[in-house]
């Protein structure tokens, strides 16, 4: 076994392992006067960040949507722990840094220690990636929860008319724009409006006390994402609808001439100029 190998192992069986188990140490003993009632939420953290980095990085689309949610989650656990009565937001962040790191490598086998790589095979054409069931499942899964979270704000937070319309209009507003526009500078352009949105909303939310604005905002833009972006029946079943990040043909790399034949070029193009002042 090389040296990179050895590595990989020890970090597998030593280093990740270690460092989890002093970062559960620390939420433990912060959490020690309150830890029945944090625990659930540092539970349900940890479970969170296995899923993303182990399972839900198989789809680009999905693992940036939900990796953009747990700060979204975080902040509306902030927004409604007072209300709660309970410590959440702290112990949601720590088990996901825990879960993301649990997640991650390997554990067991030859490639014990290093990255999990979720391998996505390109089309016959090259012009996109394959799709499938494990795709489907997973940006469906993925939009479920972010649109229970979003209802989950609406209905514990603001249940109101307006907040409902934002919700809607978020849904439909990402849904149309995966699924029509065909620019991809344009779609990227338009994510900055997720944050952008949140803030101002979060002024408007403040200002008529209703604090589920911004956050159904956020949530309902990323679920739509997720519906519009990809092809949910027919021959391409599963697979992301283009222009995406990769999804362009690939790009053919010039071949290196020999180094003599590039010098015999050179040669020939100096001696033309030479003939030809």
């Amino acid at each position: 076994m090389n040296k990179k190998a050895l590595g990989e192992v020890w970090y597998a069986r030593f280093f990740y392992p270690g460092l989890i188990a002093a970062l559960t140490a620390v939420f433990f003993w912060l959490a020690r006067n309150v830890l029945l009632e944090a625990l659930p939420f540092f539970v349900m953290a940890v479970g969170y960040g296995v899923l993303l980095t182990g399972v839900v990085t198989a789809s680009g689309r999905a693992f940036m949507a939900m990796y953009a949610s747990f700060l979204l989650i975080y902040l509306s656990f902030l927004a409604v722990e007072d209300d709660l009565g309970v410590p959440a937001a702290a112990p949601w962040f720590m088990g996901f840094i825990i879960g993301a790191i649990a997640g991650g490598p390997a554990w067991f086998g030859d490639r014990a220690g290093s990255a999990v790589n979720q391998k996505r095979e390109r089309t016959a054409d090259g012009q996109g990636f394959t799709g499938g069931w494990q795709l489907v499942l997973i940006n469906a899964v993925s939009a479920l929860v972010l649109l229970g979270l979003g209802g989950a704000h609406l209905v514990y937070q603001s249940p109101t008319v307006p907040v409902a319309a934002v919700l809607g209009i978020a849904v439909v507003g990402g849904w149309a724009l995966f699924r029509f526009v065909t620019s991809v500078q344009v779609k990227y352009l338009s994510l900055f409006a997720i944050p952008v949105g949140f803030l101002a909303l979060g002024f408007v939310g403040g200002a008529t006390d209703q604090l589920a604005l911004p956050h159904v905002w956020a949530y309902g833009a990323l679920a739509g994402i997720l519906i519009g972006g990809r092809y949910w029946s027919g021959p391409k079943f599963g697979e992301p609808r283009p222009p995406f990040a990769g999804q362009g043909g690939r790009r053919r790399r010039r071949k290196r001439r020999p180094r003599v034949e590039q010098k015999q070029t050179q040669k020939t193009a100096r001696t033309s100029c030479r003939s030809n002042p």
